[in-house]
Parts: C-alpha cells; structure tokens; sequence
C-alpha cells in the first residue's frame, strides 16, 4: 500500500465520514516523509507523519507530550494516533495554523522578529513551569534527580573538552575550561533545584506563528527531556544566535524579556550552557566532511566567545 492510500485508510479509522481533498508532500524531512492532508466532514487540516518502525517509542512519547502542552492550554497540535504496519509507523495529528517561525523569519521586520522572540520566550517559561509527567523521558539521557543531572553535566564536560583539546587549538580549549570549572563551581553553589520539562530543540524550525507574530504551535518533542530549565535556555541561544539567518545577536535580549524574570546568576549558567551546546554540536559535525561549513561557523563563534561576544546582558561582570 503506497502513502496515499495508507493516508486515506488512516484518516477514515479515526473519521469514518471524512472525505480527503488534497494531499501535499512537505518539502525536507529528516527522519520520513509527512504530508498535509485537508479533509472535509470534518473541514480539518491534518499531518501525517511517517517514520522508521524503529522509531515508534519516540514517536508515542512525542504524540504524548504534544497531547499533554495542548491539555494545559498551549499550542501544541492535538495528535490522533501513533500506529504502525509491517514496514513503516504513521502519526497523525492536527496541523497548527499559522506559518513556520523558520520560513518567515528574513522577510519579517525588526520589530516584529522582537514580538515573536517575546513570544516564544513566554511560551517557553510556560512549558519549564509544568508538572513532570512520567512519559517526559529521553531516549539515551533520562534524569532523575538534580544529582544525575550535575553528574551527567560532568560527564559532557569531560568529554567536550578532551575533544577541545585535540582539535580545537590552545586558546579556545583553556577558554572553554575556565568557562565549565565555572559552571560546575556554580552548580556546587545552586545543587538543589526542581527539574523542569525541557523541550530540549526548541528553535524557530519548530515553532509555527501566527499574524499577529505570537506561537500558533510548538512541535517535534523528539528530543524532549527533564533537566535544569537554564540548559534549555542556553540550547535555544546556540540556535538563535548561532543557526538564525540574519539575527542581531542583542535580539536575544527579546527572547529572554519573553521567558522573564532571570538574575544575573541564572544569565550567567544560561551563557555557559549555550558554549555547552556549541560545543556539544562542534565535536558532533567535526569528523563530517559534508558538514565542514558548520564546523566552520563554530569556530568562528567560538573565536567571538573568546574575545567577549555573545555575553548576556546584566551578567558581564560575572562573565568576564
């Protein structure tokens, strides 16, 4: 059976009296092919998904979590259902209106990339202050306490570092370790804190706007996890400053205004979490050939970090 007419048979078992009137493949797609499906009785517009068989644990924890956002009133698309057949799983789920933050973001003004920086900043704080349900897991690095949390924290330090070391030249590799003995010191300092649920890949590509340039959807909890609310804080900024086409790196002011009321402490572990990710996703794309451009692109940021950039506002006393 091809896609379209697994589509049609999917979407008649959970609306026996749907007709579907368009089918239309979205462009890209990393894991598998997913498609916009408009139906009529009811008039919907829904996405199926389809994925690796493999795949079909995350893919439940990722309707799950969506499910859970859209029950506690945020813009999480409603899913359906996760099912699978000898060869591939679909999922199906509503489709959230509005555009893809990514897609439209050159051609918005200043002010209004500022009201959707806002935006999904406030979102964000929104999703770090629920409730942990038991299903907000990760599939390699589940965490269960502060404690493993800081253990774990270690072990990435460990590692970037060593990597830093053999590939990434003298004055960045002592950079990067004064910086994590110093984020390490600061969770000796703050060691108890709640974990929050962390969105964990929380960038323009997963945010949908609407015209009035605030989140319409939030989506793809793939990667989703428990952990310290300030770490993905920082993830976002690696995103926003380092992956965001044309960004004025002091925008991120504005997504920071969003999320709200953050000390000079919390600014500071969010800066050092960001040079955790950009070192995390370094000595990722390092060793592809393919992927040189990135690798490039990170040592240019981490050239900056050296010389001072990218400093949060309000902490650079403490940074420097």
């Amino acid at each position: 059976m091809d896609h379209q007419a697994k589509i049609n048979f999917q979407v008649n078992k959970i609306f026996e009296e749907a007709v579907v009137k368009s089918v239309s493949k979205f462009a890209g797609g990393l894991v598998g092919e997913a498609y916009q499906v408009e139906i009529e009785n009811p008039d919907k517009i829904l996405v199926v998904k389809f994925f690796p068989l493999k795949s079909q644990d995350n893919a439940v924890k990722s309707m799950k979590i969506s499910n859970y956002l859209s029950e506690n009133g945020l813009p999480s698309p409603h899913t359906y259902n996760v099912i699978s057949d000898e060869a591939e799983g679909i999922t199906i789920m509503d489709c959230a209106p509005g555009k893809s933050a990514n897609g439209v973001w050159e051609s918005l003004q200043k002010s209004e990339k500022e009201v959707v920086l806002k935006s999904i900043g406030s979102l964000l704080r929104k999703i770090h202050a629920l409730l942990v349900p038991e299903f907000w897991i990760h599939r390699k690095h589940e965490i269960a306490s502060a404690e493993e949390w800081v253990a774990w924290t270690k072990l990435r330090v460990e590692k970037y570092l060593a990597f830093a070391k053999e590939n990434l030249g003298e004055e960045i590799y002592l950079f990067l370790s004064q910086k994590f003995e110093r984020l390490l010191y600061l969770y000796e300092l703050h060691k108890d804190f709640d974990l929050s649920p962390l969105h964990w890949d929380y960038h323009l590509g997963n945010i949908n706007i609407g015209e009035k340039f605030d989140v319409t959807g939030v989506f793809d909890f793939d990667n989703a996890m428990k952990g310290h609310n300030v770490a993905d804080l920082g993830q976002t900024m690696y995103w926003l400053v380092v992956r965001t086409p044309n960004l004025d790196t002091s925008m991120f002011e504005n997504f920071l205004e969003g999320y709200g009321d953050l000390g000079n402490v919390e600014r500071e572990f969010v800066y050092l979490h960001f040079l955790l990710f950009l070192s995390a996703t370094t000595r990722t794309v390092w060793p592809k050939e393919h992927l040189r451009w990135l690798s490039e692109i990170h040592l240019k940021t981490l050239g900056n970090c050296v010389r001072g950039e990218y400093l949060i506002g309000g902490s650079d006393e403490i940074l420097r």
